[in-house]
């Protein structure tokens, strides 16, 4: 069984994050941030589009 719910994957990554320095765990921490945000982003982006085909299509319906 793991380590306080640790899967096998996680392990090698706690040791590599250990071995870095607080710059470039800094660049880590920033980089995965904006990581989430790009995705967030891309999210909100899909959403806006859905919405713009839903109004699109709700127009087309009222004009028949």
């Amino acid at each position: 069984m793991h380590e306080q719910g640790m899967t096998q994957h996680e392990t090698p990554m706690i040791e590599m994050w250990e071995m870095l320095s607080d710059d470039q765990k800094k660049a880590m921490m920033k980089r995965m941030i904006d990581g989430k945000i790009m995705m967030k982003e891309g999210m909100i982006k899909h959403f806006q589009f859905k919405i713009e085909t839903m109004k699109m299509l709700k127009k087309m319906l009222d004009e028949c």
